[in-house]
């Protein structure tokens, strides 16, 4: 019993404790709670905000929507670009139904048409795929921005407060239909963008796959022309249906060169870019020349074409160098601006040139249009291909009466004969090919001597034009001048004929090379070569950077050097007016200081290094070449301090004569004797300069005479004198001469007499003229003079 009240004793206390502890714990946690509630409620937007609070949240949220809202839409370039994908799509089509349907039929310059659009179109769709990523990465940052506005703890605290919100109901409202009308503006672009991406990917996936089809058909094809493709020419013919083909072929072409022409509008631009230059600076001489009337003075310089025929030879200019810019151009499009080349080439020999080259010419114009239908003849039949053998013997035979009749001194004449035999030799390869069955070698062989022999002739006359214009700039140049001596055109005419061959050897090797579909095997072998890592201890560098720093270095020295004949100065000493050689000079020095620095940059050689070398350079400079450094500087310092030009009158020391030249090292002074005195500029600077025509170009000059008077009153006499003075040329009007006595003996009167010339280039004839005129006027009056 005891121990029961025991127990009951404990476990009340228990009870009574438990209860205790329990009530203590859940006060200190309700107390936590309301302490850490009230800690939040301080560093809450939502806990605390106004009226004026939700109004600035709502009116934030506007702006953002709105400037979502106005940039959500696609770029109109991104939408043009969509619409491009269709036609880089239709490219890629083409390409592929071209391998698909004629597989046997593509030649070699047929798939390396293919090759040209499908990496025009590649490049396309890379460029396209850029623009779609930086579209879809700021349409998804612009979604994330709409997404934030969620995260606004002021406006979720007004879209939880009832009361709150009641009074905000409009701006809601309007806040949620824009937030829907920005979400589907943003999902329709997005989708849009997305669909476009996925055209643009597969586009790409399948031009890839095409590429490395075409690639492997190229590294088979080259070998494939030597191969037999028909039976021999005395061997039965298998039937075929060539027809069909043929015309599939010829749609097939006129797809491609659509597609060319469309993707090669900057070529097109570029070259009639020139072209139009080219005839306004030729029209601009022209039409100065007429005003001059001047035209016929061009006769001696043999320009014939650019006054007869100034628009045809500017697109004689234009067509011959097209092939260049249209190297992997569709045959159909080469062959036309070649047939464009022959007729504008005919309308200027038909008069230029003799009757009977003149129709072997035109024999040659059409060889090259038949052999242009015959080229696309995939499977001839046999009188076809007894056709084409009768066609290579007639090339045969005009190659060799134009050989005959083309004049030694036409222009290029050893180069056109070196073709023609060269026309002959592919001619007689393509008769052989043809009997033993390679049609498709016979045909390129044909095809690329006569486009050869028409490619030189072009540009025999393009060589032939641009000499011409730099003769009639010169000749121009000098008219403004007034330098109307007549000067000798062999050496100009050499000068420009040696580097204008090489341009035109260079371009004819190209498009030859690009007619037999080697260009591009030889241009890569090329380039290899000329980009080929080469190392000469730590210093790296290729044989191209070399040539190409020499090549910039040759063209500034042969600008430098030539420059001078567009503005009429030839070097001709005998001719006025050449004040201008002074500035000429500093564009030379101008020349040639940007063609250096051009060609270290370009070449790519170690600046760092050259800077070393320099550096020991100058050095050695300071300590052994300070005459020479002297001279330099003061060439430069005469070139821009200018206290002497080119045609002045001077003394420099105990040399008197005119001012040939001004060279960076040394000035040249022509005597009155005509020699040519050597000074270094240094001397120059040196020693007083009088330069008579630093100002004006007059000059006073005196003589003595001396008459007798029996019975005239010499005051009558100076003033006839004075009259006689005024009346003569090149006297100067504006000051009056002066006639002094220096002694009287008897009747005999000595006189000093003074005036000015206007020239002083002339002061040795004036004063000549001078003295003849007073004697014939004083004797008409019975004086006599001494």
């Amino acid at each position: 019993m005891n121990r029961l009240k025991h127990y009951t004793l404990v476990t009340i206390a228990l009870v009574v404790v438990s209860v205790f502890t329990t009530s203590l714990t859940f006060a200190q946690r309700s107390k936590w709670r309301k302490d850490r509630n009230q800690s939040l409620t301080l560093f809450s937007d939502s806990a605390t905000a106004t009226a004026a609070e939700y109004m600035l949240h709502l009116e934030m949220a506007y702006q953002k929507i709105d400037s979502v809202q106005n940039v959500s839409k696609l770029s109109p370039e991104i939408m043009l670009i969509g619409l491009r994908l269709t036609e880089s799509d239709s490219i890629i089509h083409f390409v592929d139904q071209s391998l698909i349907k004629y597989e046997q039929t593509l030649n070699l310059r047929n798939l390396e048409i293919l090759k040209i659009l499908l990496e025009n179109a590649q490049q396309d769709l890379h460029k396209y795929n850029e623009s779609f990523k930086a579209s879809d990465a700021r349409l998804s940052k612009l979604r994330l921005e709409i997404t934030g506005l969620r995260k606004d703890s002021v406006l979720r605290k007004l879209f939880r407060d009832s009361v709150s919100r009641k009074k905000f109901i409009p701006q809601l409202k309007g806040l949620r239909s824009r937030r829907r009308y920005t979400d589907s503006l943003l999902t329709n672009s997005l989708t849009t963008l997305h669909k476009f991406k996925t055209q643009a990917s597969a586009g790409s996936i399948l031009s890839a796959q095409l590429m490395n089809q075409l690639n492997t058909r190229l590294s088979m094809a080259g070998k494939k022309v030597f191969e037999k493709e028909l039976n021999y020419l005395w061997e039965k013919p298998v039937p075929s249906t060539s027809r069909e083909s043929l015309a599939a072929v010829f749609k097939e072409e006129q797809k491609a060169l659509t597609f060319y022409y469309s993707n090669s509008s900057e070529n097109r631009f570029v070259r009639w870019l020139v072209g139009i230059a080219f005839l306004w600076w030729v029209m601009r001489n022209l039409r100065i020349l007429k005003r001059k009337d001047k035209l016929d003075s061009v006769k001696p310089y043999g320009i014939t074409y650019l006054v007869e025929h100034p628009i045809l030879s500017a697109l004689a200019v234009v067509f011959s160098m097209a092939p260049l810019f249209d190297l992997h151009a569709p045959a159909a499009y080469t062959q036309f601006v070649q047939f464009l080349l022959i007729i504008t080439l005919t309308s200027l020999y038909r008069k230029q040139w003799s009757r009977r080259l003149f129709y072997y010419w035109l024999g040659i114009a059409a060889l090259f249009i038949v052999f242009s239908f015959t080229n696309h003849i995939l499977i001839p039949s046999l009188l076809q291909r007894l056709f084409i053998i009768i066609l290579n013997v007639v090339a045969v035979a005009l190659a060799l009466l134009f050989r005959k009749a083309l004049p030694r001194d036409h222009q290029l004449a050893r180069f056109i004969r070196v073709v023609l035999i060269l026309l002959i030799v592919m001619n007689v390869l393509a008769i052989f090919a043809n009997i033993s069955g390679r049609l498709t070698l016979a045909n390129m062989l044909s095809m690329t001597s006569v486009f050869g022999l028409t490619q030189v002739i072009g540009l025999s006359a393009m060589v032939k034009i641009l000499v011409e214009a730099v003769l009639l700039q010169i000749h121009t140049s000098r008219l403004q001048q007034s330098l109307v001596n007549v000067f000798d055109p062999a050496p100009i005419v050499q000068n420009f004929r040696r580097p204008l061959l090489g341009i035109v050897l260079l371009i004819w090797i190209v498009v030859f090379s690009a007619n037999l579909n080697i260009y591009d095997t030889l241009f890569k072998g090329v380039s290899d070569i000329l980009n080929a890592q080469q190392h000469i201890g730590n210093t790296s560098f290729t044989v191209g950077s070399i040539l190409l720093f020499f090549l910039i270095i040759w063209v500034a020295h042969f600008l430098q050097r030539y420059i001078g004949y567009f503005l009429g100065d030839i070097g001709d000493d005998e001719g006025e007016g050449l004040a201008h050689r002074s500035r000429l000079l500093m564009t030379k020095l101008v020349l040639l200081g940007a063609g250096y620095l051009l060609a270290v940059s370009a070449s790519g050689l170690p600046v760092d290094k050259i800077t070393i070398v320099l550096g020991a350079l100058g050095v050695g400079i300071g300590l052994g070449l300070q005459n020479i450094v002297n001279n330099f500087v003061s060439g430069i310092i005469l070139i821009f301090d200018r206290p002497l030009k080119v045609g002045d009158s001077v003394e420099v020391g105990s040399h008197a004569g005119r001012v040939k030249e001004i060279g960076l090292r040394s000035s040249t002074l022509v005597t009155t004797d005509g020699a040519d005195v050597i000074i270094p500029n240094g001397d120059v600077l040196s020693q007083h300069i009088v330069n008579w025509t630093l100002g004006n170009t007059y000059k006073r000059l005196d003589f003595n005479i001396t008459i007798t008077l029996p019975e005239k009153n010499e005051d009558d006499v100076i003033q006839q004198i004075k009259e006689v003075i005024k009346n003569t040329d090149c006297v100067l009007k504006k000051r009056e001469p002066a006639v002094l006595v220096e002694s009287v003996k008897d009747n005999d009167f000595l006189l000093k007499v003074f005036f000015w010339c206007e020239d002083v280039y002339k002061e040795e004839q004036t004063k000549s003229e001078v003295r003849y005129q007073i004697y014939r006027s004083l004797k008409d009056q019975g004086i006599n003079s001494k």
